[in-house]
């Protein structure tokens, strides 16, 4: 498996997979342009992605999902109620709903719900015996889904803001109760509170995902997150506007 974050920031997610001969994206949040400049650096063509796995129908996540459809035919697996919620589902006819799979050539998926102001999901996928998790744009993680989280050996996990930055920023009251609260973002400290609980004997990776770029800083959020880990467990943090270190397993 090799993984690669394209950007994740609040303009923009993209996320690069590959499962053998397998090639796809989960989110496609930039610009076409951008994401087609990143696929090449890793010698990969859009033509090849197989298909984009859809979490939920911000902006941020799905701004060109539609020219993938469009010029490629790529395969769109989207949830339901981001289906309906997103804005050019008429460029989507090779779609498929995800709450009908569990399956997608050879990668088992589970669907995590996520806890958010546009309704959504994280993933866990497992490919050879291989196991990652990937989670953004939460404010919590419901208890009932903890045990489906425990020793993953790669996690993409969000850490989006500090706390104290995020209430002392420059944001409105409404947005800054809404980011750290339960349907918002998970801050720093949530995100090393989960991993401490979920990490296990065969953790080897975690990618700290979807930083703000106002309210907190890439050393902070490797800083908080550092210490809950053990340092046999590779940390990164993952890039606005520009690809993350290659995670290879």
């Amino acid at each position: 498996m090799k993984i690669v974050v394209l950007a994740s920031s609040s303009t923009g997610n993209s996320t690069y997979v590959e499962c053998g001969n397998i090639k796809f994206l989960i989110d496609a949040g930039m610009s076409f342009s951008y994401i087609k400049e990143k696929l090449f650096t890793l010698g990969v063509t859009p033509d090849e992605i197989n298909f984009i796995l859809v979490t939920h129908a911000h902006n941020d996540h799905v701004r060109c999902i539609h020219t993938f459809a469009r010029v490629y035919d790529t395969k769109i697996y989207i949830g339901e109620n981001t289906y309906k919620e997103y804005q050019k589902k008429e460029y989507l006819k090779n779609y498929e709903f995800v709450e009908d799979i569990d399956n997608i050539m050879g990668i088992n998926i589970k669907r995590v719900p996520i806890s958010h102001d546009k309704s959504g999901y994280g993933y866990i996928l497992e490919y050879d015996g291989i196991k990652l998790a990937y989670i953004t744009d939460t404010g919590m993680i419901h208890s009932r889904y903890h045990e489906a989280f425990n020793n993953m050996d790669v996690y993409l996990f969000e850490s989006n803001h500090d706390v104290e930055m995020e209430m002392n920023g420059t944001k409105d009251e409404m947005t800054k109760i809404r980011n750290i609260g339960d349907e918002g973002h998970l801050s720093n400290e949530d995100c090393a509170r989960y991993l401490s609980h979920f990490v296990g004997d065969r953790t080897k990776y975690v990618m700290l995902m979807h930083l703000s770029e106002h309210d907190n800083t890439v050393d902070l959020a490797f800083d908080t997150n550092r210490k809950s880990l053990d340092k046999s467990i590779s940390l990164y943090v993952s890039k606005p506007n520009d690809i993350s270190d290659i995670i290879e397993l």
